[in-house]
């Protein structure tokens, strides 16, 4: 099983090259590029050389030893704008998609967008017409589209709901209104805990929709994006109740990539503590791996 962290608080640190150094040293055979909120896009992304970049990463991972699991788009289109390359902030994920596509990422994670009411038809509705905005880019470069359960805050609130594919029913319901090979699921087990307060329930009734994982911990109030906290016999803040569900991924048969979002743990502590972080980052993936050969 892949071993796999979100490259964006380390790569902030550490450049595009040199990352995969500390990954190599780390233990991790796998990363999740992400390309969300980039501070330096217009470097990379949008560049105009943007593809011999993206080469030129995928190749340097490839000496490292180390997999472009999967990618994740930039989550800035918003209710009301056009779904065509006229509009900037859509004309930025389709880039992103395309240069994910040269990385050698099988799947870029999409965010579902916002509406300003609370209709789940309508929510729904809408995003399925976005999704399906991008399957001719993603048929064209190769990459599949990874819906992903997400909070949905209530505006002007810290409150998450269910609107944003936060459902089982939804996040299932959106892949196969799709129906296309395109497509996969990215479930993100911090993000089910918030929404449904039942992340091993929300698994159970993904099963066959489930090829990717976000994994992250929270208290069940925010979005926290911590260390899983794997010893529930100690001191415990978190909510998510990690053997249920590991047991759950074991039910399913996941056998995706284990991929840690643990970017607010990492962005907490210094440079040079980095390594050490990223090694903890690795072992604790690793030991999820292990418990899901059982």
């Amino acid at each position: 099983m892949i071993l796999s962290v979100e490259n964006m608080p380390i790569r902030r640190r550490l450049g595009d090259k040199r990352i995969f150094d500390y990954y190599r040293l780390a233990g991790l055979t796998g990363m999740d590029f992400d390309l969300c909120q980039m501070k330096d896009w217009d470097d990379v992304v949008g560049s105009p050389r943007y593809l011999e970049i993206a080469d030129e990463i995928r190749e340097y991972a490839k000496l490292q030893g180390i997999a472009i699991s999967q990618s994740h788009a930039p989550f800035e289109v918003k209710y009301g704008m056009e779904f065509d390359r006229s509009c900037k902030k859509y004309d930025d994920v389709v880039r992103a998609m395309e240069f994910a596509s040269r990385l050698g990422a099988p799947m870029i994670v999409v965010h579902s967008i916002r509406l300003p009411e609370d209709d789940l038809q309508a929510h729904f509705d809408y995003n399925l017409k976005y999704y399906r905005s991008l399957l001719p880019y993603a048929e064209r470069f190769g990459i599949k589209i990874a819906v992903e359960n997400l909070g949905g805050r209530a505006p002007g609130t810290n409150d998450f709901t269910q609107f944003c594919l936060g459902s089982p029913e939804m996040f299932c319901g959106m892949q196969e209104a799709l129906n296309s090979p395109m497509v996969c699921g990215c479930l993100d087990i911090g993000h089910a805990n918030l929404t449904t307060g039942d992340a091993p329930g929300f698994i159970r009734k993904s099963r066959g929709y489930v090829q990717y994982l976000h994994v992250h911990d929270n208290d069940g109030r925010y979005d926290m994006h911590q260390m899983p906290a794997l010893n529930e016999d100690g001191y415990r803040w978190t909510k998510v109740p990690w053997k249920e569900v590991l047991s759950a991924l074991r039910d399913i048969d996941y056998s995706g990539p284990m991929n840690l979002e643990v970017y607010r743990y990492i962005d907490a502590m210094p440079d040079e503590h980095l390594l050490e972080v990223m090694k903890l980052a690795a072992s604790v993936a690793r030991t999820m791996a292990l418990e899901l050969e059982k």
